[in-house]
């Protein structure tokens, strides 16, 4: 009886040749091994995007309680608390904190850094808030808008109104904006580091927010909005500030087999608009 059962169970129990399981693990250890690479790569960049729509939100929010139309003396300097200019302060978020107190990190952080520009007014853009993203001035931008909303949801006007950088949206309206890189040096150098991609080819012609894509957006039909939200009604003035990176990020591994399929570095683009109360329109007074 013992040794039928031992005859019956003994060709489900037996041993599959050694060279198999090589040949299996052989099969299966380069996929694996991909998969493994390949997700630390994505968490790598999902971090830095993070990272990066974090500085656009804090930035952001400090634009939002500032006015940026106030008759002040302003500079270049992100450490001069009483000279206040309101797009390169801002900008200042994204600049990397001075830790030791000696402005050491600084001086790497822009080549024009520590510039006398006249009258001992020092060009600086350090003091910020980023410590993860290494962002490169040559390649990388800073973009700021400002858009002034009438209570019909029309706007009014965007800004820096009249200055140098403008472009023509998609409704032909032309839309104001303020990019880092073409002032990085201090003087206006139409660089536009927005419109590229990492490797220098022009590949855009507009920042995520005009003037037309505001509109579109404060002017959606009701079912455009989820089920479970009731859009407001807003019978007011109000104004807005759009804050964007554009940040070109470089794999950390830089694994061929990736870089094949995926351009390295990568542009990372994230943006925030919030509310600017000082960019509402000015009611008129009645004689």
């Amino acid at each position: 009886m013992s040794s039928n059962k031992r005859r019956l169970t003994f060709p489900f129990f037996r041993a599959r040749p050694r060279g198999q399981s090589f040949l299996e693990l052989a099969l299966v250890l380069p996929i694996l091994l991909i998969m493994l690479l390949g997700l630390v790569e994505v968490a790598y960049f999902v971090g830095h995007y993070l990272d990066a729509l974090d500085l656009t939100r804090e930035a952001a929010r400090f634009a939002s309680i500032r006015d940026p139309f106030a008759n002040v003396v302003s500079d270049l300097n992100c450490f001069t608390g009483d000279r206040f200019n309101f797009y390169w302060d801002t900008a200042c978020v994204f600049s990397p904190p001075d830790t030791d107190g000696a402005q050491t990190e600084c001086k790497a952080a822009l080549a024009s850094n520590g510039q006398d520009l006249g009258g001992g007014n020092l060009l600086w853009w350090c003091n910020g808030m980023n410590q993860y993203l290494d962002f490169n001035p040559e390649t990388d931008d800073i973009v700021i808008s400002l858009y002034t909303v009438k209570k019909d949801n029309s706007i009014a006007a965007t800004h820096p109104y009249k200055g140098p950088e403008s472009v023509i949206d998609y409704k032909g309206n032309e839309s104001y904006y303020w990019a880092f890189s073409n002032h990085k040096t201090g003087t206006y150098v139409a660089t536009d580091n927005w419109k590229k991609d990492c490797r220098g080819n022009v590949v855009r012609t507009e920042p995520h927010y005009t003037q037309a894509r505001l509109e579109d957006e404060l002017n959606l039909s009701s079912g455009e909005f989820p089920s479970d939200v009731t859009p407001a009604a807003v019978n007011a003035n109000r104004g807005f500030v759009a804050v964007e990176i554009f940040y070109c990020h470089s794999q950390i591994l830089g694994v061929p087999i990736l870089t094949d399929f995926i351009p390295n570095p990568l542009m990372l683009h994230a943006y925030t608009l919030m509310p600017l109360p000082a960019a509402a329109p000015t009611a008129t007074t009645k004689p």
